[in-house]
């Protein structure tokens, strides 16, 4: 049963959509949650296990971090719970606002993961989702198809115009790609200077070419000339598989296709198709 409950409990219960007017000293804190677990919210499931843990004497305390469901913004709050000293079955139940500290984490995650001129995800967000993508055509036995791309005449480009253009024509490229990586399971990376890697969960190898050639055309028609005959391309090599328990993702991601792109890269604004080597 609650004894007490302070000024900032009663705050903090009215800010999470609780009852201004609640008596909180007749209510059972227990069975307030199981209330919540009963109805199937999965915190109240895990904060009711923990008491129930720490009031068994299993564990000396308990901690739990969980998000405010109740709240119209994005909010975090970590409980804790610890017996009163020289106070046989009582305790003490706190929760604290970590929303501050929970954004600027999710904020830092971010930026780790991102290439910070594009957008995309860098090299590390690229290993991270991808063997996500991997592991779930591995499960269900579907295709998958990567594709590298490199820009024909990059550095001459980057070079001949300026760095400022050289940026703006990798914002615009990757915005192309992005355009065209539009399911959940597709993921785009800038994993080096004029590099990217498209991965097409799902994907058959004559989609995966319909949509990278469209892609080409589309980087193309951005007529970004160096010459009257020569301006900036795009180069792409594909590898499609179904994986099995065998399949190094890294390996097909990184080697395989930077193989099959070396063969589009020796004519230019082109696609090869390649098997896994």
């Amino acid at each position: 049963m609650i004894q007490y409950v302070n000024h900032a409990w009663r705050e903090f219960a009215t800010e999470n959509g609780g009852d201004a007017n609640t008596n909180w000293l007749q209510l059972n804190y227990l069975s307030v949650c199981h209330v919540a677990a009963e109805e199937g919210d999965q915190n109240s499931i895990n904060v009711e296990k923990g008491l129930q843990a720490l009031i068994g004497s299993h564990v000396s305390f308990f901690m739990y971090e969980y998000p405010c469901n109740a709240c119209e913004e994005n909010r975090w709050y970590v409980l804790r719970a610890v017996p009163l000293k020289d106070m046989p079955n009582r305790f003490v139940i706190s929760h604290q606002n970590i929303t501050r500290n929970k954004l600027l984490e999710q904020k830092a995650e971010k930026l780790s993961l991102e290439d910070p001129l594009t957008g995309l995800y860098n090299r590390r967000g690229l290993d991270l989702f991808a063997s996500e993508e991997f592991a779930r055509a591995l499960r269900h036995q579907t295709e998958i198809s990567i594709v590298m791309i490199d820009i024909d005449h990059f550095k001459i480009y980057n070079d001949y115009c300026g760095h400022q253009a050289g940026d703006e024509c990798l914002v615009n490229i990757a915005k192309i790609i992005q355009h065209h990586a539009r399911r959940p399971g597709d993921i785009v990376a800038r994993i080096g200077g004029d590099e990217f890697v498209l991965v097409l969960a799902g994907t058959a190898k004559d989609h995966s070419f319909k949509i990278t050639d469209a892609i080409k055309q589309n980087v193309y028609d951005l007529d970004m000339k160096l010459s009257d005959d020569k301006r900036v391309t795009i180069s792409a090599g594909i590898i499609t598989l179904v994986p099995d328990h065998q399949t190094d993702f890294k390996k097909i991601m990184y080697k395989d296709t930077d193989i099959a792109l070396y063969s589009a890269k020796k004519h230019r604004n082109t696609i090869h198709l390649s098997e896994v080597g």
